[in-house]
């Protein structure tokens, strides 16, 4: 099949051996959308970095061999091929599938179990919900990264009548800031130093933005916040020494949701948020129901999705896709798919 494969840290547009056969629970799908996700970057840009956080973590589920061509992608939306009750059937669905051996691994970030840069793909059924026929597979490979904003607000499990600053406001930002709007919570801040994806933030529930270059958002929030006003900060940048900026600037008994994966090391200043009694909480895994949940959203229009995608690029195209993304003025969301439209 077609796909294109991380080779020596470029992406490369080949032809590539098909996907595992389908095991028990499993089914084989036609790709038709995928995203292309800050995660897959970082793991491009740091792979030692980011082989080494898991493989000291003890954590198999996201280790591949960097010196085999790997096939990326795990924001998707698939069309079911195999026979049986999934099959013809239009899915996204979360990103693992089990190995012969019984262990989880990621797709995308398996050596044995390629991403959605190719043309198919072997997922686990436990994982698949249905895409409603109204739903275009462009705007349904959104449900992913929307889903991980979602899911840790409700991780959080945080109350009308507190605030929230949200770092950053790429798609993950984004679920986040819609996330805390249905749930009342006010006022939310959203720090980014983007126009494009400021504009988005406001549109997605925020109540001010902020361009963190040209006013400190932790102000913003103290001038915008009621007496007595808790305040839970979601991370959602990634970027190196944001923690160490979040423990200085922010008030006493802030709750920190590190949602936003810094690949490299990083240095913080751990007394500075100890003298302020701020609770520090690094996000991996979400309530699961948040994932069908978000794509109900998306379905009804609770939050457009669409509005994210800012280009289409062809299996060929993926290697230019991630050196654009380094510039995130220009671009929210790009996906790949067989046969781009040009947006």
């Amino acid at each position: 099949m077609r796909a294109a494969v991380l080779r020596a840290g470029r992406f490369v547009e080949t032809e590539v051996p098909e996907p595992p056969a389908p095991g028990p629970g499993q089914v084989l799908a036609e790709t038709l959308a995928t995203g292309i996700c800050g995660s897959d970057l970082s793991a491009v840009r740091h792979t030692e970095d980011f082989l080494a956080a898991w493989r000291d973590s003890g954590t198999e589920a996201f280790l591949f061999d960097p010196g085999q061509d790997l096939v990326m992608g795990h924001e998707l939306c698939a069309r079911v091929l195999s026979p049986g009750e999934w099959q013809g059937k239009v899915v996204v669905g979360l990103p693992w599938a089990l190995d012969p051996s019984g262990t989880l691994r990621t797709i995308g970030y398996s050596t044995h179990f390629p991403g959605g840069f190719g043309e198919r793909m072997t997922l686990q059924e436990a994982a698949l919900v249905a895409v409603p026929d109204h739903v275009p597979p462009r705007v349904a490979a959104l449900t992913e990264p929307l889903a991980v904003g979602f899911g840790n607000v409700a991780r959080a499990a945080q109350a009308p009548g507190t605030g929230a600053l949200v770092i950053g406001a790429g798609p993950i930002g984004l679920g986040a800031t819609a996330a805390l709007a249905e749930r009342g919570v006010a006022p939310v801040v959203v720090s980014e130093p983007s126009p494009r994806r400021r504009a988005l933030a406001a549109r997605f529930g925020a109540h001010t933005v902020v361009d963190p270059a040209v006013r400190d958002p932790f102000d913003v929030w103290r001038d915008a916040r009621a007496s007595g006003q808790s305040l839970t900060v979601y991370e959602c940048s990634g970027r190196p020494g944001m923690l160490n900026t979040v423990l200085h600037r922010a008030p006493r008994s802030t709750r920190v949701l590190l949602i936003g994966a810094c690949m490299t090391e990083d240095v913080f200043r751990p007394a500075v948020g100890i003298c302020k009694d701020i609770t520090v909480t690094m996000c991996m895994q979400y309530p699961p129901e948040e994932f069908p949940r978000t794509l109900e959203r998306i379905a009804d229009g609770r939050v457009d999705a669409a509005a994210l995608i800012t280009g289409e690029v062809g299996f060929g195209q993926v290697d230019e896709a991630m050196e654009t993304l380094a510039h995130p003025d220009d671009h929210v969301k790009v996906l790949v798919m067989k046969s781009p439209s040009g947006v």
